[in-house]
């Protein structure tokens, strides 16, 4: 069952229609700073899975997401585009294990592919410090990391925390959280870079997160989750995924 489901997430992933994120030349401070909210915080990782902890050290995770991320504040900051970008849609690849007791760890990734030359990397630990006996009701503190390469022009790392909540039905899970992300990012100078000043330049950008989502198991091991993110923009994703 495992080895089938890693070979159909490969194959979809294979399949995935990507195009590159484009980022104007020409960027001032306040431009920057907004690329940097938009791709930082949005580009952060995303919980999209079962609020309830994985079950302790035999808990695993494996699945296929993708993300859709807005971009069309984008195409009109310093030089603008010549073609507007509305919006790209990216894949990430999650692995989840469960540590100890209540206490998952995942990792999140986007391998580098000539076509759009978009790169990610992160974690997320997540802490479920209650769970309901009489009512499926938990909730979990999520800690998470993540580090993005746009093309060599944008290299940004983002941080955050949340709470969130859950509640299961048979097989059906809804949940809901909060929290604060933090992106810092440096943006390539020089003849071929997108800062004004034509220097390297650093941002740090900050914002509330707050998200919603269901997970819907079935096939027994098999779920899909749906969740959105709203930062500076809405943040659409879905995940196709096995748990055991």
């Amino acid at each position: 069952m495992l080895k089938r489901g890693l070979f159909l997430l490969v194959v979809l992933f294979a399949c995935v229609s990507r195009a590159s994120l484009q980022i104007p030349t020409g960027l001032t401070h306040d431009d920057r700073q907004q690329v940097l909210r938009i791709i930082g915080l949005g580009m952060g990782e995303k919980l999209l899975s079962d609020p309830y902890p994985l079950g302790g050290y035999s808990g695993f995770e494996i699945g296929l997401s993708l993300e859709n991320l807005p971009t069309d504040t984008i195409a009109r900051l310093g030089n603008k585009l010549a073609t507007p970008q509305e919006e790209i849609t990216y894949p990430k690849i999650t692995i989840g294990k469960g540590v100890y007791n209540n206490l998952d760890f995942f990792v999140q990734f986007t391998p580098y592919r000539r076509v759009d030359e978009l790169t990610q990397f992160g974690g997320l630990i997540r802490w479920g410090f209650y769970q309901g006996q009489l009512f499926p009701f938990s909730t979990s503190l999520l800690i998470h990391a993540n580090s993005t390469n746009v093309s060599n022009l944008l290299m940004s790392r983002t941080y955050g925390a949340d709470l969130t909540a859950g509640v299961s039905v048979g097989t059906v899970s809804i949940f809901a959280g909060a929290g604060y992300l933090q992106a810092n990012g440096n943006f390539t100078g020089g003849p071929s870079g997108v800062t004004d000043s034509s220097a390297i330049e650093s941002e740090l950008v900050s914002g509330l997160h707050t998200f919603v989502g269901a997970n819907l198991r079935f096939f027994e091991k098999s779920f899909i989750a749906v969740q959105l993110d709203r930062t500076e923009v809405a943040v659409l994703s879905g995940k196709l995924g096995l748990r055991f």
